[in-house]
């Protein structure tokens, strides 16, 4: 990284979007608290959530052990790893931060000078002389005109949204919740199905007095001193 090279978080998507952190520290901790060095207030982001420190090449990102995790364009991260211009971090499912290089604006050349340093100033006697004056020529009878050709204007077009159209964690999708949702729903109405064809059978065997052919049923039944009265 040269020394001119200075790099930012740009909020993409989550509290206050396009604010603009400049990482002008060694060492950056990012998380919900205030204590850090960038305070994010969103429920996905935890307390200290994850770090950013300076290098040779740029900045190294770690996760402090947050509940939502951290993502590096879409996959999630363990460990430390460096960042590249363009990433996009994502803390938990709602918050996305682009890692951007910053350059310095360039400074404007220095005025020409003469050949000893001395500025020189364009004066009187430095003008170029000016061409004389052409007499115009009368337009030629034999001149024809030219029809101009007819202007065609294309329709407006609207305005470009502002922000970046780039949203790596629109895509994920919440396919495992929905998949726990149908097992759990289908789980419950088989519950549902068995306790209502136990409560139907012992009715029915009740009433028809069928417990004495049923042998292991009905043995237990003795045993507890229960008599089916037909």
């Amino acid at each position: 990284m040269q020394a001119n090279e200075r790099f930012r978080l740009v909020v993409r998507r989550g509290p206050q979007p396009n604010q603009v952190y400049d990482l002008n520290k060694d060492i950056i901790t990012i998380g919900r608290d205030i204590t850090n060095d960038i305070t994010i207030n969103d429920p996905e982001v935890s307390r200290h959530h994850l770090r950013l420190t300076r290098g040779a090449g740029g900045f190294t990102l770690e996760d402090l052990g947050s509940t939502n995790g951290t993502f590096i364009n879409g996959a999630r991260m363990t460990g430390a790893k460096p960042l590249n211009n363009g990433d996009m971090i994502g803390l938990g499912e709602t918050v996305t931060l682009g890692y951007e290089l910053a350059r310095p604006a360039v400074a404007s050349a220095p005025p020409a000078e003469a050949e000893y340093g001395v500025p020189t100033a364009p004066g009187p006697a430095a003008r170029p002389p000016q061409p004389a004056a052409q007499p115009q020529q009368p337009p030629s009878p034999f001149a024809y005109s030219q029809t101009p050709e007819p202007q065609v204007f294309a329709p407006p077009q609207a305005p470009p949204t502002p922000g970046y159209d780039y949203d790596p964690y629109a895509a994920r999708e919440e396919e495992p919740r929905n998949t726990m949702r149908w097992v759990l729903i289908g789980c419950a109405g088989i519950s549902l199905l068995c306790c209502c064809g136990t409560v139907v059978g012992i009715f029915l065997v009740d009433s028809l007095c069928l417990w004495n052919r049923l042998p292991i049923i009905w043995n237990i039944l003795e045993a507890l001193g229960y008599s089916a009265t037909c």
